[in-house]
């Protein structure tokens, strides 16, 4: 394995995307791509930063001893850790705290322009990212994973409410089922229905009161399979 390949790994441990793991050290994605493909050296100045994540200059130089060192000066954790405090109706505060079994997934805008395998902007994803546990995800990229906002009550047969938020893995099709959608730059969450022999996107809503639309596949985008929500019951 080498470093461009080492490099690439602690990026998955911190569930970032490329664009989001260049911004963190300072650097344009189309600067940071080449270092992970190996096309281009990595340099010092990046190595350096990296040391002050905790990760062990050596191990990502040599590919010896372990990713991380854990020592009093360090701090082992690749995850971005925050605590979030919230205040009852009683007055009562609590800490929410994500630690290393967790990873922090973003949280997408209400509209998104991004094709099929690109990589979208910061400025598609709002100030929040969602923490769910890895072993919840694990058989996912982590890179691939995204959470979006349900709005409306167009899915609520299947318990998805306004203000959920559903994760999904970008690109992943796998026949008919629950997906997040771009239809002409509006962000869903629908069911979808794949007619492939009239080369037809069948829109489904899990509410009687919604009508099932029936679009080119052109005019949709695509974005990923959803595999899971967190959810509030609104009763």
């Amino acid at each position: 394995m080498e470093i461009n390949t080492r490099l690439k790994q602690i990026r998955l441990e911190r569930g970032e995307s490329q664009t989001q793991f260049a911004t963190f050290l300072g650097i344009p994605q189309t600067t940071y791509a080449p270092y992970e493909t190996g096309k281009r050296a990595l340099p010092d100045a990046i190595k350096i930063k990296l040391s002050k994540l905790g990760i062990n200059i050596h191990w990502l130089v040599t590919g010896e001893g372990n990713m991380v060192l854990n020592t009093p000066q360090t701090n082992p954790t690749l995850i971005e850790v925050k605590n979030d405090s919230w205040t009852n109706t009683k007055g009562q505060t609590s800490t929410i705290s994500v630690n290393n079994d967790n990873l922090l997934v973003p949280i997408l805008k209400n509209k998104v322009s991004a094709g099929p395998g690109e990589e979208w902007d910061l400025e598609d994803f709002t100030e929040e990212k969602l923490p769910i546990l890895k072993r919840f995800v694990r058989r996912f990229p982590k890179e691939q994973l995204f959470a979006a906002e349900v709005r409306g009550d167009s899915m609520t047969g299947v318990q998805l409410f306004d203000g959920d938020l559903v994760v999904f893995v970008s690109n992943l099709i796998e026949g008919d089922g629950i997906y997040v959608i771009s239809v002409d730059g509006e962000l869903l969450v629908k069911r979808l229905e794949f007619d492939h022999f009239d080369k037809k996107l069948i829109i489904k809503s899990e509410n009687p009161r919604y009508e099932v639309k029936v679009v080119d596949p052109e005019r949709a985008q695509i974005l990923g399979k959803v595999v899971g929500w967190l959810h509030h019951h609104p009763y």
